[in-house]
């Protein structure tokens, strides 16, 4: 509890001031001797503790209302918490080797699952999507509406982008122009592609330490297995599948360039991270969400109500409880004064 204006009670000094004046205003009257009180035996007493206790109330109720000025409040302790969230660009590679079978049914399909359950446990976070394969584009920008973040994933297919080849430095320059103007305390590139950068105009090197100038961290995840696997495209003459080759006829076998994924993810601070199976690439995902963890911000707060009620009923109760027995005193004294 305290007292919102606690100078009201200066007040309380006008009360022994007032008493000393009453004190001094009294009237003076010299004695008589008489030699027998029997003169006097016909006079009522006039009950001279109701003029007393009619001051007491009076004194109380000032005091009271004194209190009451002085604002009485209560405190309740409030303790606040905030989430500051970080921004996530998920920048998702669907180029045509993202259709190689290594994964089931291939790696694409098997991507989006996974970030589909990587989506939903998000709290706090902002994420936003960019996909690429000869060109990159903002397919969702950043937002904490996961619903619509993992509809629109779950709709991404290979032919969204026409433009053939892997654009990995353009894809990165995009999340890094969506993330720049951005103040949270945590801004994260989580980079997925399976190949090597085969087209665009900025090289994945320049995009990455333009990220990390901008203080952006970004993890890389190359998927697929070292040696590399086929990569399965449709014949539009036969109707069938068959798989891509070289120029000179040879296999075309999709690899990952892990040398220069992996120092675009030290140079900004951020891991790589190698998924030849769905199991490896759910639990790099799980691995990243640990890392990039919410922050939170404690505040305490005090907040009074008032409650000067708790003064004000018993002042007013007691002056008028002093008026009342000012005017018995004046009936009784009135009384006596006619006999």
């Amino acid at each position: 509890m305290r007292f919102a204006n606690p100078e009201a009670f200066l007040l309380l000094l006008l009360i022994p001031a007032y008493l000393i004046w009453r004190w001094r205003s009294q009237p003076r009257t010299a004695g008589l001797p008489f030699s027998a009180l029997s003169l006097f035996s016909g006079v009522r007493r006039s009950l001279p503790w109701l003029g007393w206790l009619s001051a007491l109330c009076y004194l109380l109720s000032c005091v009271c209302l004194v209190a009451a000025l002085a604002r009485p409040q209560y405190g309740r302790e409030q303790i606040k918490t905030s989430q500051k969230g970080i921004d996530i660009m998920l920048v998702v590679d669907i180029s045509a080797s993202m259709l190689a079978k290594d994964f089931s049914p291939n790696r694409l399909v098997a991507a989006k699952r996974v970030l589909d359950s990587f989506i939903n446990r998000q709290q706090g976070h902002r994420l936003g999507v960019v996909v690429f394969a000869g060109k990159a584009f903002t397919l969702i920008p950043l937002t904490t509406d996961y619903s619509l973040v993992a509809d629109s994933v779950r709709e991404i297919f290979p032919e969204m982008v026409k433009d053939p080849g892997t654009a990995i430095g353009d894809a990165v320059s995009t999340a890094v122009y969506r993330l720049r103007k951005q103040t949270t305390p945590s801004r994260v590139i989580v980079l997925l592609t399976d190949g090597e950068n085969t087209a665009g105009a900025t090289q994945p090197i320049v995009a990455a330490q333009i990220a990390r100038d901008l203080n952006m961290r970004i993890h890389v995840i190359g998927m697929g297995r070292p040696e590399g696997v086929p990569v399965p495209v449709f014949d539009p003459r036969t109707g069938q599948e068959v798989y891509l080759r070289n120029p000179d006829g040879s296999l075309y076998l999709s690899k990952i360039n892990e040398e220069d994924l992996a120092k675009m993810a030290s140079m900004t601070g951020g891991l790589y991270f190698r998924a030849d199976n769905e199991n490896t690439l759910s639990a790099i995902y799980e691995q990243i969400g640990r890392m990039e963890k919410t922050a939170f911000e404690t505040r305490k707060s005090t907040v009074y109500t008032e409650h000067y009620e708790i003064f004000l009923l018993p002042g007013m109760l007691l002056l008028l409880l002093s008026l009342i027995l000012r005017w018995t005193r004046g009936q009784v004294l009135e009384a006596a004064g006619s006999e």
